[in-house]
């Protein structure tokens, strides 16, 4: 299997009268074939404050026309407060060589 990112974007679960959206990209494949998973990090604002996440996802899920990755976890405790998100990758890959995805990481 070529390595490849997947798109992400849902919301959190609500938590003080508020949700949080959770959107990004992937990084590249870590294994091969349908052994292989992705990480994933990033930042969610709402109302001017922010929380971080970041974690793994879980191996790849069949799907009709490729396959999906589960993502859950929980933003980082901000003001007293965090959220729990679980969802699912897009379906669609993006391929993208290993230097040009680094280099995107400034």
């Amino acid at each position: 299997m070529q390595t490849h990112i997947h798109k992400y974007r849902f919301e959190s679960k609500e938590t003080n009268c508020h949700k949080h959206k959770i959107l990004g990209y992937t990084d590249y494949m870590i294994g091969i074939g349908a052994l292989h998973f992705h990480t994933f990090y990033g930042i969610s604002s709402h109302m001017g404050h922010v929380h971080c996440f970041s974690g793994f996802t879980g191996f790849p899920v069949k799907t009709y026309n490729g396959h999906i990755h589960k993502m859950e976890g929980c933003l980082e405790p901000v003001n007293m407060h965090q959220h729990i998100f679980y969802n699912y990758t897009d379906e669609d890959v993006g391929y993208i060589s290993k230097s040009n995805l680094d280099k995107a990481y400034v």
